[in-house]
């Protein structure tokens, strides 16, 4: 019996009369908070440069051929002394070129005070060290430098541990470091 009893109570909101619906004014509806999805709180305008496409007029992954059109024949062409790769200097910047690919760009303080130096066409300025102006704060600071990431590509800002004068300036693929 006790189980019967236990049958019906648990089929008895199925068994009763639904009750009358309550009017809801609708002013309750306008009430509430407005939401702001997570994505559009992620677009938000940053001051500072957001992705790292080129060094110097050399864009990471570009190939041989592009890097010869963009910038012409290299003064010289060296074997890179960490990777099994070239390294196709010219007087504005090093260009590393790996399988007919650049994996990074270099810039020296002596290339960029006679060159200048730009970064997605955005003029740096490290005499008057505006790195920070354009890039915010480091994503990290190493012993020799300051780095900072972009999706997969990475910049880094090479300094003297003494002086903590800048001694040079990477672009590569922050994957394969």
């Amino acid at each position: 019996m006790n189980i019967v009893i236990l049958l019906l109570s648990l089929l008895s909101p199925y068994l009763t009369p639904s009750p009358q619906k309550e009017h809801v004014p609708a002013a309750l509806f306008y009430m509430q908070p407005p939401v702001v999805l997570a994505i559009e709180r992620s677009m938000g305008v940053s001051p500072y440069i957001s992705s790292f496409n080129s060094l110097a007029g050399a864009s990471l992954y570009m190939s041989e051929e592009e890097l010869l059109l963009a910038k012409g024949s290299p003064l010289s062409i060296a074997p890179d002394p960490w990777q099994e790769c070239l390294e196709y200097q010219y007087a504005d910047m090093s260009a590393g070129v790996c399988e007919g690919a650049v994996l990074y760009v270099h810039v020296t303080p002596a290339q960029a005070g006679q060159y200048g130096l730009q970064l997605n066409e955005e003029k740096l300025d490290p005499a008057r060290n505006n790195f920070q102006e354009l890039l915010g704060a480091p994503d990290f600071v190493a012993e020799d430098g300051d780095v900072y990431l972009r999706g997969s590509a990475a910049l880094k800002i090479y300094r003297n541990p003494q002086t903590g004068e800048w001694e040079g300036i990477d672009l590569f693929d922050g994957n394969s470091s």
